[in-house]
């Protein structure tokens, strides 16, 4: 399941980028080179009487049994790597395996090698095997998505995850009303609305759709029709917040870039409350960062490599899902995703590279926010500064938030569900 204290923390794998590790404890076992975010815990052979046991349940012959614990993006999931004499046994044992399943995610066949994945979480088990190499991963991914968000106006951003998942634990346990309490007090920090204004670019077959529940009373395209402001009337409340029922079908690709009419107008080059480009102190840091790059994409880049965690910025802190600020980040060295988003915006404007914030979800991991630059040639490129460049943004990037200014305008009150149409 998602970690919901992770709300916006993304990446918190990658960002400790894994060392090359083989999945591999046996001779004879697939040896592949473990992606960013993938890391052996431990490993294990099964002695010769095990195999035999698990051999006669499972009806077919096994030569060796390898049994390995991994950490993917956080979240642990076993790998049972079984090798046997012939590919009719193969066969045999993936037929027993998959029976067993709930998805086919879960068990692969390579010639005389069964793998299979033990675990809870498909989302995570199609990660693996995508990224593992077990099945060829698509160029192009659409999901369909649902959940509860509270239209919002302004707000503590330090508490944002904190005030989701007490609304997550308030669900849990609908007979405790000191969860319902908590929620009132803290959300006295928010300021709540009746609209939300949710991301529209990609080619009119690539758009998102969305659907409301209850319906929205207004709809309005913004921005030559980048985003879609939604304005609603009579919302129920959950705990006294107002809330909306969002059912979503979003498309994503390996390919960053979004063609678009926009031009880099002030609202994309300008300082604003939360991106300080305007600071005489960051735009002197910016510039020693970028020294002697000359084109966007050099500055870019050196951006990236900059933020890269744990080089100048640990992904860290007591608050996950912090959003501390760019002074105090860059001053105690030290945030989550929405900070290092946060800094590259601001980098990237004191530079006159127009950007933007992007969020949303990472399919398999958590809620996440990154960003995009609109670059030479008219096109969105995304970027996952939280990353530092080593990950590129692409499938399992699932944006449908999009701001210009840096405010949020939504609250999660319930974890998405997120379901993968392409397997």
């Amino acid at each position: 399941m998602f970690r919901s204290s992770a709300l916006v923390s993304g990446l918190m794998a990658i960002a400790a980028i894994c060392p090359p590790d083989r999945l591999a404890a046996a001779s004879g076992t697939p040896r592949l080179r473990l992606p960013p975010g993938f890391t052996v815990l431990k490993s294990f052979d099964a002695s010769a009487s095990q195999t035999e046991d698990i051999s006669k349940k499972l009806g077919g012959k096994i030569e060796k049994l390898s049994n390995i614990l991994l950490s993917v993006h956080g979240s642990r999931l076993q790998v049972n790597v079984i090798i046997c004499p012939t590919a009719a046994d193969a066969e045999k044992i993936q037929k027993s395996v998959v029976a067993r399943k709930n998805h086919p995610a879960f068990c692969y066949m390579l010639e005389r090698t069964v793998v299979e994945f033990v675990g809870d979480d498909a989302a995570v088990a199609i990660t693996a095997g995508f990224e593992l190499g077990y099945k060829p991963k698509p160029k192009n991914a659409t999901y369909k998505i649902s959940f509860q968000a509270a239209p919002m106006e302004t707000g503590d951003y330090i508490s944002w995850n904190k005030l989701f998942n007490l609304f997550l634990e308030a669900d849990k346990h609908p007979g405790n009303l000191a969860f319902k309490t908590r929620i009132g007090l803290l959300s006295e920090k928010f300021r709540f609305g009746n609209e939300i204004t949710l991301r529209a670019l990609g080619a009119p077959e690539a758009r998102p759709s969305y659907s409301f529940e209850p319906e929205a009373v207004e709809t309005t395209p913004l921005l030559d029709g980048e985003l879609t402001r939604y304005i609603f009337q009579k919302l129920p409340e959950k705990s006294g917040v107002p809330f909306v029922s969002i059912a979503a079908t979003v498309r994503t690709t390996a390919s960053t870039g979004s063609a678009t009419t926009r031009k880099a107008g002030p609202e994309l080059l300008q300082a604003t409350a939360f991106w300080p480009s305007d600071d005489p102190e960051i735009i002197a840091l910016a510039n020693r960062i970028t020294a002697g790059r000359n084109t966007q994409r050099q500055k870019v880049i050196a951006l990236l490599k900059w933020l890269r965690p744990g080089t100048y910025i640990k992904f860290a802190g007591p608050v996950i899902g912090s959003r501390y600020g760019v002074k105090k980040t860059l001053t105690q060295e030290f945030g989550y995703c929405w900070d290092f988003s946060d800094c590259f915006i601001t980098f990237c404007r004191v530079l006159k590279i127009p950007s933007r914030q992007v969020a949303g979800w990472l399919y398999g991991q958590s809620g996440h926010i990154w960003a995009e630059v609109l670059d030479e040639n008219n096109q969105w490129r995304q970027v996952d500064p939280t990353g530092g460049g080593i990950v590129e943004c692409g499938i399992y990037h699932i944006a449908y938030l999009t701001s210009e200014d840096g405010k949020m305008p939504i609250l999660y009150l319930s974890q998405p569900k997120i379901e993968f149409l392409n397997y």
